[in-house]
């Protein structure tokens, strides 16, 4: 059955079934498993990743002020956020308005203040900018978490869930508890042990395919 003719036939069934049915069809059984035929994995390029330790990469953002003489500039962020930065890690500086001119920089200082701890950053070479307020992204790494790709989560009636392909091939949707969130993966606190397969790229057609099929 191909993906077009699933999300035709999904949306003439919610239109005919009442509100209250179309609830209790469509609530995940975590306990249950959905079957993808191989057509259908290759048609939508349905991708595995191990659940496995790893370091996830954190950008910590916010304005500041630059000092054009000095070429530095600085910024003020809560201390949950600045205990990530440390001096050498590189950065990044742009207005707010664009993101086009980037510039390349590296934290010169790090230096607590009460609850907020402040951040400078160099900026190589000379800069001329018409604002002296940029925004200053910094490049932070965790050590390694157990985690699964971003994408590889759905958000479910207020949890969230990651579709794990088991022995047979069919694939059942656990729900997890999550920690830090990166920009391309998040911690995984439980609900899935290391060398678990998830579905990352494809899992929202595997959770719709899932509840359609009443599972």
């Amino acid at each position: 059955m191909r993906p077009a003719f699933l999300a035709c036939a999904f949306a003439v069934w919610f239109a005919a079934v009442p509100a209250h049915a179309q609830r209790e069809h469509t609530r995940p059984t975590p306990n249950r498993s959905t079957e993808v035929t191989e057509e259908q994995a290759s048609e939508i390029t349905l991708t595995l990743t191990a659940v496995e330790p790893r370091p996830i990469q954190i950008w910590v953002r916010a304005a500041g002020t630059l000092d054009e003489r000095r070429g530095v500039l600085t910024v003020v962020v809560p201390a949950a956020e600045g205990r990530r930065v440390e001096v050498g890690q590189r950065a990044r500086a742009f207005s707010p308005d664009t993101r086009s001119r980037m510039h390349q920089a590296f934290v010169s200082r790090v230096e607590a203040q009460g609850n907020r701890i402040a951040i400078e950053a160099t900026l190589p070479g000379r800069v001329s900018e018409a604002r002296r307020h940029l925004i200053l992204e910094i490049v932070t790494e965790s050590e390694e978490l157990l985690s699964v790709p971003n994408e590889a989560l759905i958000e479910s009636e207020g949890r969230r869930l990651a579709y794990v392909q088991d022995e047979g091939g069919a694939y059942t949707p656990r729900e997890v508890q999550t920690g830090i969130q990166g920009e391309r993966y998040t911690q995984i606190l439980g609900g899935l042990d290391a060398g678990d397969q998830v579905v990352s790229f494809g899992s929202f057609f595997i959770d719709a395919e899932h509840k359609l099929k009443g599972s």
